[in-house]
């Protein structure tokens, strides 16, 4: 699960409806999860403690987050490699200590009133978050050494019956069936043609990014292969999300939760 402003998920079809597709609210009634991008980041800085409360606060059934590694060895929330796009610092990730990280404000960028937050470590984001919503990591390193300390970290600090984690190899696929074999796997897949591969090796959930969609054989091949489909909708928009519901999807993913929840709710006619 660059800015789902996914990265994320935000480029959506050019598609407008004088009204509501025939199937809309029924697809809307058939969503199973909404999962806040980078916790609630439309309206709290992303990757932050603040954002993961707002998440909780809304209602979402998940929240992901970008799980970097420090120079140190420590696992913290960031989306970029390079710390310069959220904080008031610069340097990458990779070549800071936690300490080092830990003085930089990464709230102030996104609005004064935010000045102060911190960046936070993967373990303070899974125990504010056990027992209260469900956590969705996005994997952005490949090394085993990492897999290790994340599933480390989880199994620790977290719930690993409560973790999804955002798979972006076939082979972090392979090894995370091993090392947490309870938690969800979606397929952040690199390209179409990874679809089968990523589903071979067990993945039962594909991330599509909104332009792939204008393949409509796309989403039939996903069907066929039986998995099921994880879309990004934005800021939750009710224009933003009527093209989504076409294709059924049983996941959504929104920067702002909130309004996604009450998107779908007016859709669904609740």
């Amino acid at each position: 699960m660059s800015s789902f402003q996914l990265v994320a998920i935000l480029l959506l079809p050019s598609i407008s409806f004088a009204a509501d597709p025939p199937n809309a609210a029924t697809s809307a009634a058939k969503i199973k999860e909404v999962i806040g991008h980078r916790g609630s980041c439309a309206d709290r800085p992303e990757n932050t403690l603040a954002s993961y409360r707002r998440a909780i606060e809304v209602g979402a059934h998940a929240a992901e987050l970008d799980a970097r590694t420090t120079k140190d060895g420590a696992l913290i929330c960031m989306h970029d490699a390079d710390v310069e796009h959220t904080t008031d610092g610069k340097g990458k990730i990779a070549n800071l200590t936690l300490a080092e990280i830990k003085t930089l404000d990464a709230g102030g960028k996104f609005a004064p009133k935010f000045k102060g937050e911190r960046v936070p470590e993967l373990r303070e984001v899974l125990a504010l978050c056990k027992g209260k919503i469900v956590v969705m990591i996005d994997l952005k390193e490949t090394r085993e050494e990492y897999a290790k300390n994340i599933a480390a970290e989880v199994r620790e600090h977290g719930d690993p019956k409560h973790l999804i984690l955002g798979i972006r190899t076939v082979g972090h696929a392979k090894l995370f069936r091993i090392l947490l074999p309870d938690a969800r796997q979606i397929g952040l897949v690199p390209t179409v043609d990874d679809i089968k591969p990523f589903a071979d090796a067990g993945v039962k959930v594909i991330r599509l990014w909104p332009k792939w969609l204008a393949d409509e054989t796309l989403v039939p091949k996903v069907r066929k292969l039986g998995l099921e489909l994880l879309l990004g909708a934005g800021n939750g928009t009710r224009a933003e999300v009527l093209p989504l519901l076409i294709h059924e999807p049983e996941s959504i993913s929104s920067d702002d939760p909130a309004q996604l929840i009450k998107t779908l709710a007016e859709i669904r006619g609740k």
